[in-house]
């Protein structure tokens, strides 16, 4: 055999040992991490402490259950903030009690209006603290902080509280909108003139990113990383008054759109639910609403869908009446239960 047939011999040998080991590590795809529409659950939860999934099933009660304030998931586990009957701080997992063991210096009520979840951490908003696990984080110069009713939002372990109120450099002591950042307090930027607002929702991504939404003055806005973006509205009648012209009560980002969920005043007077995508607004009312007031109190982005959960006060029955939309369709309505927030697993 020539020297010339024995190099091309290794060189063929040498490929086909590349090959293999090429072959060896070769890895799968990985798995998406969104489960299909026919696997995944949503989950309702009402001021009560009950729970009801997409098909408008009763799945739990939470026990000694006083008040319920949120709802998130994780994975295939679901936790619920709020109030415990026999005083005890901590929340609900997959429906049972979980009691945080907090050495506070003075015993007082204990109100958990928010909850996050970051690697194995639990983090609890429990004016004037945030608790995380067994730790004790002091909300900086809150005395007068009211917070949104979904007010804390944790992302790659840093955690935001949003909410509200006075400026000390304010003489006519306005509510401003308010966030902190790591317990850190700021009051986000509004336009020269304004004098007041609120912080009612937030979206917190990639550790530093957060979209805020609230009512600056009397008109709905914004916050992209602390940037406002005003929300213009159907009606400007009552434009001498006090009445606010709309509100943003919830936010979502999905595909680079910004999802801000929540209402805004018709002609008529009456509220009226109200999703805003990237500043163009859309409104969300059953079939058989017959100049109803409405309100988005909840949304929620998964994979490419958009969950959204709307009250309306139902004139002939007198009640209000929850709706589940998924994509701009009602999927499912709720009779005889105060709805606060919802969540997909």
């Amino acid at each position: 055999m020539s020297e010339i047939e024995m190099k091309h011999i290794h060189c063929y040998c040498l490929a086909a040992v590349v090959a293999l080991l090429l072959m060896g590590c070769k890895h799968d795809e990985p798995a998406s991490p969104y489960k299909p529409l026919d696997q995944r659950r949503v989950l309702v939860l009402s001021t009560s402490g009950e729970i009801y999934d997409h098909s408008g099933k009763k799945i739990k009660q939470l026990p000694n259950c006083t008040f319920a304030a949120e709802i998130i998931a994780d994975g295939d586990d679901y936790f619920v903030s709020g109030v415990e009957s026999r005083g005890r701080v901590g929340y609900w997992k997959n429906g049972k009690w979980n009691t945080l063991h907090v050495d506070f210096i003075e015993d007082v009520d204990h109100w958990t209006y928010g909850i996050g979840k970051w690697d194995y951490y639990i983090f609890l908003l429990d004016i004037p603290n945030v608790l995380k696990n067994s730790g004790i984080f002091p909300l900086e110069n809150c005395h007068d902080f009211i917070p949104a009713t979904h007010a804390l939002r944790v992302s790659e372990g840093k955690c935001y509280v949003i909410g509200s109120g006075f400026d000390e450099n304010d003489e006519k002591a306005h509510y401003k909108p308010v966030l902190y950042t790591n317990y850190k307090k700021e009051f986000l930027p509004m336009p020269d003139g304004v004098v007041s607002g609120e912080c009612r929702a937030i979206y917190a991504y990639d550790r530093d990113h957060t979209i805020l939404g609230g009512v600056i003055g009397r008109q709905p806005a914004v916050w992209i990383d602390k940037q406002y973006q005003i929300y213009e509205t159907s009606t400007h009648q009552y434009l001498d008054g006090y009445t606010p012209l709309g509100s943003i009560e919830a936010v979502t980002r999905n595909a680079d759109h910004i999802y801000a969920a929540g209402w805004e005043l018709t002609e008529s007077g009456d509220n009226c639910a109200t999703v805003w995508i990237d500043g163009s607004r859309v409104h969300y009312l059953s079939p058989e609403a017959d100049g109803t007031s409405s309100r988005a109190v909840d949304i929620y982005a998964y994979d490419n869908d958009i969950y959204l959960l709307t009250c309306e006060y139902n004139k002939v029955i007198d009640k209000d009446i929850f709706y589940l939309w998924l994509n701009g369709n009602i999927i499912m309505s709720y009779y005889d239960i105060q709805a606060i927030g919802f969540t997909v697993l």
